[in-house]
């Protein structure tokens, strides 16, 4: 039983990482918006990353 919650904490801890990086992405590609010729391709990618840890973190929490 121990060993399903720590899974659960590793599995909700990892997700929080990813999530605030990929918040970090979308900060930094609006940021730089006018400097960067790729500034939508990493706003796309950090949205796509963010979203998909979000939904896989409420998954583990239910």
């Amino acid at each position: 039983m121990s060993e399903q919650k720590d899974t659960k904490k590793f599995k909700m801890g990892f997700h929080i990482f990813i999530t605030l990086f990929a918040l970090g992405i979308i900060i930094s590609s609006i940021s730089g918006y006018g400097e960067m010729e790729r500034a939508t391709m990493y706003l796309i990618l950090g949205v796509l990353i963010g979203g998909s840890s979000l939904f896989q973190f409420f998954k583990t929490v239910r």
